[in-house]
Formats: structure tokens, C-alpha cells, sequence
């Protein structure tokens, strides 16, 4: 909880983000503010942009108008700009993306040795560290392919903390999971909430907004629909257009 005396620090901010894909206009002036430390939940049906909207956050969609600062660095064309920002950005994908021919280990290892030029003994002790802290130090020796999807993912989240983020995005990280196994994975994320780093979690698991996010936010049609914090967003949605998609979900 902020101080009622601190003014919050903003680290991502978007105002009037335009993207289009050829004609098709996917994100339509959508802005938002997150603080640092904030965890805000993005939730909508399929299409509705909210994943294009925060991979633009790190530079992996480009968007043609409007103004994103992350961290008080802008995101433009600039290259150095966009090195910068993916350094301080982690991002935790439906799919693992896991290197299939490195092990466990060596992919957490992998971007720290690369990107931040660490010696391999003090990537390998935080390594270490991290896959323990998500519940799968026993597994630093396999191969993704020997693991669940939920294990995979796991290393997937500790591969994104590997550099030290000051940022981590989550899009729909547990959609390609079985059932049984997408708890084990909220578990980590509602642990690395605790912790403080500021998230941006696109997700429709709604036990976890409730419990996690300090703000959810409803697009539909390339549009911010609604923002308010989670007993109000599912007790008392002003809007139609929320009230409709909760009716769906919960």
C-alpha cells in the first residue's frame, strides 16, 4: 500500500497509443498509468488488444502514435533506447520458449552471461537461487523437455528474473497449461507480487486478480473500457461493456 503522504512513483507510462495492422486498427488511444510496485491485471476477450498493448511496453510490437516512457526512458526507434528498456523489461510469454538443447540451468543463466556480462559462477549462484525460489532447484539438471508445462513456465519466470527486472509482463502465462497445473504457476507469481516488483499481468484468472492486483483494468475493441481496484471492478463495474464480460467469466 502507498503512502497516503508519498506521491507514487509512475514507471510505465502510455498516453494515446494508436497501432494499427494494415487497415485494421488494433489499438485505438489507449493510455495508462502503472506504478512502481503496482501489480495491475489486464483482462478482456480475445481480440481485444490487450496483449499487442503490453508487448508494445518492451518494444516487441511497435506502435505508430502516441508516447510510451518506461522508466522515465522513452520508448522510440532508437535502438540504444530499446536495448535499455528490455534490460530493466522482463516478460513471461504463453509459450515457455525455452531453449530445448540447454538445460534448466543454463537457460537462466543464459542472458545474464550474454546481456549483463556476468562471470558464469555468479550467474549460476543466482540461478540457482531463482529455481529455487519458483519450487524447481531439483530440475536444474533436466532438459525443458523432461518437465511439465508448469515446471517450464517456472523456469521460464525465473529465466525473466535472471536479469534483475525492475518490470515483469506476464501475457496469458498460464493459458497453454493443463488445469491441474496452472496453480502452481500463480502460486510463483502471487510470491513474486509479495516481493514488490511492479507487474503487468494479462490474465483471466480471476481468484488471482482479486487476491493480487492493486488495479484491473477491462479493454475491449482496442480501448481501455474501465480501471478500478478489484472489489470495485467485480462488485460495482460502471460500465455495460464490463458488466457484460464479467457475466461471461465469473
Amino acid at each position: 500500500m502507498q503512502d497516503k503522504l508519498t506521491v507514487p512513483e509512475t514507471v510505465i507510462v502510455a498516453e494515446n497509443v494508436h497501432k494499427w495492422y494494415g487497415q485494421f486498427h488494433v489499438l485505438r488511444g489507449v493510455s495508462m498509468n502503472v506504478n512502481r510496485g503496482e501489480v495491475v491485471v489486464v483482462m478482456g476477450p480475445s481480440g481485444s488488444g490487450k496483449s499487442t498493448f503490453i508487448r508494445t511496453f518492451n518494444a516487441l510490437e511497435a506502435y505508430q502514435q502516441g508516447k510510451i516512457t518506461i522508466d522515465g526512458i522513452e520508448l522510440s526507434h532508437d535502438l540504444r533506447n530499446i536495448e535499455k528498456i528490455r534490460q530493466e523489461v522482463g516478460m513471461v510469454f504463453q509459450q515457455f520458449n525455452l531453449f530445448p538443447h540447454l538445460s534448466v540451468l543454463q537457460n537462466v543463466m543464459l542472458a545474464p552471461v550474454w546481456v549483463r556480462r556476468w562471470p558464469k559462477k555468479k550467474a549460476e549462484e543466482v540461478a540457482m537461487q531463482l529455481l529455487e525460489r519458483v519450487g524447481i532447484l531439483s530440475q536444474a539438471q533436466k532438459y525443458p523437455g523432461q518437465l511439465s508445462g508448469g515446471q517450464q513456465q517456472r523456469v521460464a519466470i525465473a529465466r525473466s528474473l535472471a536479469m534483475q527486472p525492475k518490470i515483469m509482463l506476464f501475457d496469458e502465462p498460464t493459458s497453454a497449461l493443463d488445469p491441474e497445473m496452472v496453480r502452481e504457476v500463480l502460486d510463483v507469481m502471487r510470491n513474486l507480487a509479495k516481493t514488490g516488483i511492479t507487474m503487468v499481468v494479462v490474465t483471466h484468472e480471476v481468484g488471482f486478480a482479486r487476491e493480487v492486483a492493486d488495479r484491473i483494468v477491462l479493454m475491449d475493441g482496442g480501448v481501455l473500457v474501465e480501471e478500478a481496484g478489484p472489489e470495485e471492478f467485480f462488485q460495482n463495474p460502471k460500465e455495460e461493456r464490463t458488466r457484460k464480460f464479467l457475466s461471461q467469466i465469473l
